[in-house]
């Protein structure tokens, strides 16, 4: 009895509040997890607002289906009972369809597999990219801090310059990587999530890139 109790108690946490059909189903699983709030948000007028939530009993499934009019960066939030875990976020790029994540509790929100979504693939492509200017500005950092320890002027300058040609190449590479994908919505999201405070001066060019 206690058995089925737990069964039960799993399916309503699970299907609790996703009982709507839409055109984009989102299934997952936590891997670890065994307890919490599963939130599905999105970001509305610079704030994330939930979608749906769920809670999760025993089985580490889940299960979302909402309506999509276009492919949009979506939010899973994973909160727990206690007051003293912080709430843990991961993005996705989701498009009408079918959506599959895989995920574990360890490595929630940095450590994951989504797949149906063609966005999602080519953000992940990106995100690689601009993993090897990332390791080129925190080395400059480190860099710099040590010229600064030593009061050496000139060495802060050049870095300084260095940083700068660096994250000339950075927006650089983030335009050509849209213009080649500008067939898909991640294209103008990467417009305004990763240059947006690109010179003035360059937003015709980039405009005309993406044409």
């Amino acid at each position: 009895m206690r058995k089925l109790a737990l069964a039960l108690l799993a399916i309503t946490g699970i299907y609790g509040c996703s009982n709507t059909q839409g055109n984009t189903l989102i299934n997952g699983q936590i891997k670890g997890l065994n307890k919490g709030q599963l939130l599905l948000q999105k970001i509305d007028d610079t704030m994330l607002v939930s979608m749906d939530s769920l809670r999760i009993y025993a089985s580490p499934e889940f299960s979302f289906s909402i309506d999509l009019t276009e492919p949009e960066v979506l939010y899973l939030a994973l909160k727990f009972d206690d007051s003293i875990t912080q709430t843990r976020y991961l993005p996705f790029f989701a498009e009408p369809g079918t959506l599959e994540i895989k995920t574990s509790l360890k490595g929630f929100g940095y450590d994951q597999t989504v797949t149906g979504s063609k966005n999602q693939n080519s953000w992940n492509e990106f995100k690689l990219l601009q993993g090897r200017y990332n390791d080129k500005q925190l080395a400059l950092i480190q860099a710099e801090l040590l010229a600064n320890q030593n009061d050496n002027t000139e060495e802060i300058k050049r870095i300084q310059q260095q940083r700068e040609k660096l994250l000339r190449a950075r927006y650089l590479a983030t335009v050509n990587f849209a213009k080649n994908h500008k067939d898909l919505a991640l294209a103008p999201y990467l417009m305004l999530a990763e240059i947006p405070d690109v010179n003035v001066k360059y937003h015709d060019t980039i405009y005309k890139l993406l044409t």
